[in-house]
């Protein structure tokens, strides 16, 4: 009998492999989030649903107890199941620190039960195929072992705020973000380096992470029996991860993304020969490895975490036939005690959330503007074209993001969230008038509820309750209603808006509602606004080939929907800018809502022979029949349906992206006197020698 305490990301892994056991039940579940809890337990049809484990405990008696929550309350919560006697599995970190760890295994020894940590990459095929030819003595003796393990910080264990304002839990954790993710690649190193004699931390910053913390880090190890090194890289892409063993006799190296094992053994051929058979031996190797990993995840014989499932199951049989766990004590605590040392050598400030204020100097204006969602692509270019046009700005800016080309201009920085009402308050301290330009623009959910619709609210509240001169907001053309027009049609302000926004996509669904409090606060008299509805905008740093173009094959080809003619709905960033600040000048623009879209329009195919076929000389382009594509996503909707499944793209969302219209700016030129400041031709010019100032 089973109990998984922690119904995170790692839960669906230890349920499914859990319940693959043969005569193995999950007899409950433990999480103090009510909502997560009750969903987990939907998803896997568990009935047992509880907010302690003393409570899982007293009515289920499991035999084993899963620790899947987060590292810091890892040493507490298996202190707790230890005592009531159950047997442990916990995840990586397995403690926080050493120390820690000791305390768990003397109590478990003391109550006679078993306690084991996930070391699962260990166990994955393509490690444990390499484990036993080092074991055979076929690599000789082991002389040197590399581990290398690239980290995207884009996933959402680095970006996602719990709460607004509320920072993600591992930038909390003794050893900060590497904590959760150093005992991967140090616990395949240390199975053949041995315990460590000496440690040497080095590292660098490639401000790719928050707070200058080094985003690469170099360990070098000198072992009992070996010497080690391992790369922990932020910054270097593709992100890889594999470890390479170098013996007297051979090389083995573990991909554990591709999941293969590729051996290079001494050779007795002459050097020249060896450059041929090298090659040839290690491409035979990834062809045959290829295909059978294919063969075996059609057969379900293989499966993503293939390792956990092997330890979990593998812990199991321990407890049954009480034998050693698969993770002894002994690896598990010098994990721990490497780690230690390695936090103790590399520097992480702490963070400082106190607000930036540059040195004073004289403007020109004296209203002072703040800028919400000044840190994203319209925001940043905003904040430096009202500095320089001299407007005392202060952006509020999310913790974790880079605002180090804000502060470099001149500007103030607030940390805080849209979404979370004090920061917000704080921030509109001493503020004439605000730029909303921050949304959710993930199309999640929660981030489009929260960013949008929920930081719009506590906007337009305290916009109110501060008596804000005025609030310009920058809502999307996303609003209007597309797939009701006829085709041609010309779309006004006052053209209809989207009946169905949730078909649109969680975006588009919050930026209307968002525009729609906006709107009613107008109407009332408890905001002075303006409304922007700009168009797709476009610019240097900005995406080039959007999902409305079509897609891209890693730049090699590009297949665009449609036969080119679609007139493509363009503002670009400087002329969306300077719609922006005559609205803040202007009092024409109170009460209003316009549309801003650049005059010079051009089509895809134009597009394409302009801005993309000068980047990519050497790419195929394709223009894609939108008939066709709409009878594939109409099969891909009905097959998904019948699987249960959402459906990667709707016809709905296909014909609203692709309608034949043309947005009218008409009412911004007449009312602002606004003119594109920017022409086509210098635009296209800007943007290709922006990209082509990054080779």
């Amino acid at each position: 009998k089973i109990g998984i305490v922690g119904c995170g990301l790692n839960s669906d892994y230890h349920i499914n492999f859990a319940k693959s056991y043969p005569g193995a039940e999950i007899v409950g579940l433990v999480d103090r989030d009510e909502k997560k809890l009750k969903e987990c337990g939907e998803k896997h049809q568990i009935a047992g649903l509880f907010s302690s484990i003393k409570d899982l405990v007293e009515q289920k008696r499991p035999d084993v107890i899963h620790i899947l929550t987060p590292p810091k309350t890892h040493f507490a919560l298996a202190k707790e199941a230890i005592e009531l006697n159950c047997n442990l599995l916990v995840e990586k970190p397995f403690t926080l620190n050493l120390q820690d760890a000791k305390a768990l295994y003397d109590l478990a020894e003391r109550r006679g039960v078993k306690l084991c940590t996930v070391h699962n990459h260990f166990f994955d095929p393509c490690m444990a195929k390499a484990d036993n030819l080092i074991k055979k003595g076929e690599l000789g003796k082991v002389i040197n072992v590399e581990s290398y393990y690239g980290l995207n910080t884009q996933i959402p264990a680095f970006r996602d705020y719990p709460a607004p304002n509320v920072l993600p839990w591992i930038y909390d954790l003794p050893g900060s973000v590497y904590h959760d993710f150093m005992p991967h690649p140090l616990y395949v190193l240390l199975e053949y380096t041995g315990r460590p004699k000496e440690v040497k931390v080095m590292t660098q910053t490639h401000a790719v992470l928050p707070n200058e913390m080094p985003d690469e880090l170099r360990i070098l190890i000198n072992g009992e029996k070996a010497f080690g090194v391992l790369t922990f890289s932020f910054a270097a892409q593709p992100h890889l991860h594999f470890i390479r063993i170098y013996g007297t006799k051979m090389m083995v190296e573990v991909d554990i993304n591709t999941m293969t094992t590729i051996t290079h053994p001494k050779s007795a051929l002459p050097k020249a020969a060896q450059k041929a058979t090298y090659n040839l031996f290690e491409s035979w190797q990834l062809l045959t490895s290829t295909f059978s990993n294919v063969y075996q995840f059609l057969t379900k014989k293989l499966k993503p975490y293939q390792g956990m499932k092997v330890l979990i199951h593998q812990f199991y049989d321990a407890i049954r036939q009480n034998g050693p766990v698969p993770v002894s004590k002994e690896q598990a605590l010098v994990v721990l005690e490497t780690m230690d040392e390695i936090f103790r050598q590399v520097k992480v400030k702490p963070f400082d959330f106190s607000p930036i204020i540059p040195k004073s100097v004289p403007s020109k204006h004296a209203e002072k503007i703040l800028v919400t969602g000044g840190t994203g692509f319209v925001g940043k270019r905003l904040v430096e074209a009202l500095v320089a046009e001299g407007y005392p700005v202060r952006v509020l800016a999310r913790k974790l993001s880079n605002v180090e080309p804000l502060k470099k201009i001149g500007a103030e920085i607030f940390w805080g969230d849209v979404a979370d009402k004090a920061s917000l308050e704080t921030a509109l301290q001493g503020i004439d008038s605000v730029v909303h330009a921050a949304a959710g623009t993930s199309g999640n959910k929660k981030d489009c509820d929260l960013a949008t619709i929920q930081g719009t609210l506590n906007t337009l509240a305290l916009c109110e309750r501060y008596k804000i001169r005025k609030l310009i907001y920058i809502s999307s053309c996303s609003v209007y209603g597309v797939a009701d027009y006829k085709k041609n049609e010309i779309v006004t302000e006052t053209s209809s808006l989207e009946r169905f926004p949730s078909k649109r996509g969680e975006y588009s669904a919050s930026k209307q509602k968002a525009e729609a409090l906006v709107s009613e606060a107008m109407k009332t008299g408890k905001v002075s606004a303006v409304i922007l509805r700009p168009g797709t905008i476009w610019g240097p740093g900005g995406i080039l080939f959007t999902p409305m173009m079509g897609f891209s094959l890693f730049g090699k080809a590009f297949v665009v929907i449609g036969n080119g003619r679609f007139e493509l709905p363009f503002v670009y960033i400087d002329n969306l800018v300077d719609a922006i600040i005559k609205s803040i000048q202007s009092d024409q623009a109170d009460q209003q809502i316009f549309n801003v879209i650049d005059s010079e329009r051009l089509n895809k195919r134009e597009y394409m022979r302009t801005v993309i076929k000068p980047l990519y000389p050497k790419a195929r382009v394709f223009y894609f029949p939108f008939g066709l594509l709409y009878s594939v996503v109409w099969m891909q909707e009905k097959m998904l349906a019948a699987l249960k499944r959402n459906p990667f793209l709707t016809r709905y969302r296909l014909t609203s992206s692709q309608k034949h219209i043309s947005y009218d700016n008409a009412k911004l030129v007449r009312t602002l006197h606004w003119k594109p400041k920017v022409g086509l031709s210098e635009a296209v010019e800007q943007v290709l020698r922006h990209e082509r100032s990054k080779d």
